[in-house]
């Protein structure tokens, strides 16, 4: 679990930060010039306690118990930045999406980092890496690793490591960096699992997590940015082409992965960008399980994505990385 953590790994999240200090100044340095007294950018996680840990452990609790011959689908969302709204839309999206389409109902935890987030259902637990790690625990104790199916969707920013950045406020932010999700996964017996890390860089998360029982899906190579971030838009090019469009179109994630591949492919030429070249990856195992889930869900109907769609502009929508 993330409490015994070691000085490696702590001293790797710091450079993490550096990194992603270096790239945000960049990015937003006309803003930064105006504001010489902000802070450094320092990994500083939030203690998973208190109100937090209240939080968490109630919505874990509502979580119903597998059916035992039945593949059942647990869904993990979690949104990292505080400051954006389209990670905390394509969470919230992703409740609904697999309550009517997967049978899923009931079965879903979010995590995001924004404090008016699904305020008509009450306050969410925060995306931190504690929390990450305390709720596939949770789950691992919940779900047949044989038999059930996990499927984790992670949308922030991500740096250049394909680590992805968790930022719940002001001086509070913490980093993801693949092997910490393996090693999580591993630790909480995590079987089956379907992982989506919609992020710059996020290419990293494939080779780290390979495995017979996974598909692994991100929103870019290791090496290039993906688009869509910011309040310019309601969901990222690729959150829009997967959750909204593909997964309305078939249950199937990996023909999913193939058209939302297509569409952000065109978007990215028409717009000019550099192609964020989204990575799949599916282990032989899955796929069987993942055949068997599908025969065994009812008809459902395309669920409409409830929040308003402004056009992009420009380079405002790139992943900050």
């Amino acid at each position: 679990m993330p409490s015994a953590a070691t000085a490696t790994t702590r001293l790797a999240r710091h450079s993490r930060a550096i990194a992603l200090a270096c790239a945000l100044v960049c990015a937003i340095w006309p803003a930064l010039a105006q504001t010489p007294d902000t802070p450094p950018w320092e990994p500083t996680t939030p203690v998973l306690e208190g109100a937090q840990l209240a939080l968490l452990d109630a919505a874990l609790a509502r979580l119903p118990p597998q059916r035992p011959g039945v593949t059942d689908l647990y869904v993990l969302g979690v949104a990292g930045d505080a400051d954006e709204e389209v990670f905390r839309n394509e969470v919230a999206y992703l409740r609904q999406l697999s309550a009517q389409r997967w049978d899923a109902a009931g079965r879903m935890l979010a995590l995001a980092n924004q404090p008016d987030t699904l305020a008509s259902e009450g306050a969410l637990p925060l995306a931190t890496y504690d929390s990450l790690g305390y709720a596939l625990d949770a789950l691992g104790r919940t779900l047949d690793p044989r038999e059930d199916v996990l499927f984790l969707y992670l949308g922030s920013h991500g740096v250049d490591d394909s680590s992805v950045y968790l930022h719940t406020g002001p001086d509070e932010e913490d980093y993801l960096a693949p092997e910490d999700l393996a090693q999580l996964l591993d630790e909480a017996g995590i079987g089956n699992a379907v992982i989506v890390v919609s992020a710059c860089y996020s290419g990293g998360f494939v080779p780290a997590l390979k495995a017979a029982n996974r598909m692994i899906i991100t929103a870019a190579r290791k090496d290039r940015p993906s688009f869509g971030c910011g309040n310019t838009d309601s969901a990222t090019w690729f959150g829009r082409a997967f959750l909204v469009e593909a997964l309305n179109a078939t249950n199937d994630f990996a023909a999913a992965f193939g058209l939302a591949r297509d569409t952000v492919r065109r978007r990215e030429k028409e717009e000019g960008e550099l192609p964020s070249q989204p990575q799949f990856f599916a282990g032989k195992a899955i796929t069987t399980v993942l055949a068997r889930w599908r025969a065994g869900l009812p008809p459902s109907a395309p669920v409409p994505y409830p929040f308003v769609h402004s056009p992009p502009a420009g380079n405002s929508n790139r992943k900050s990385p």
